[in-house]
């Protein structure tokens, strides 16, 4: 039976390309799109052992770059934007709403993948 880490790792591979087919109809789909796309492949690879030597790195970076990302959107909206407008705002107030969600979704590929990252560590001794 697979570890719950190789689990959640699937589980959010699966949400990660869920994700990407939500993309279509934004404004700027693309790089969102890739995005969610290499989170899921790092995801689906990290719990394999022969797909580990490349997924570890990958997943890695796609974290660093999904949480600077998100950092400097945050720093864009701070002040305009509540954390309850993610769900009880339909108004824009000017795509600061927008970024808050893209914020946000950045964020969840971050810690997925940095717990998928150090989950899927080489053990000593394993």
């Amino acid at each position: 039976m697979a570890r719950p880490s190789a689990l959640l790792s699937w589980l959010l591979a699966a949400l990660f390309v869920i994700s990407a087919g939500l993309q279509y109809n934004d404004p700027d789909p693309w790089r969102w799109i890739a995005l969610y796309l290499i989170a899921a492949v790092a995801s689906a690879a990290l719990p394999l052992p022969s797909t580990r030597a490349w997924a570890r790195p990958l997943a890695l970076v796609v974290a660093v770059g999904a949480a600077a990302w998100a950092a400097v959107l945050v720093t864009g909206i701070w002040g305009k934007v509540g954390l309850s407008d993610v769900w009880l705002k339909m108004s824009e107030k000017g795509g600061a709403v927008e970024e808050e969600r893209e914020a946000g979704g950045l964020l969840i590929v971050a810690i997925g993948l940095a717990l998928g990252w150090w989950a899927h560590r080489p053990r000593a001794g394993a």
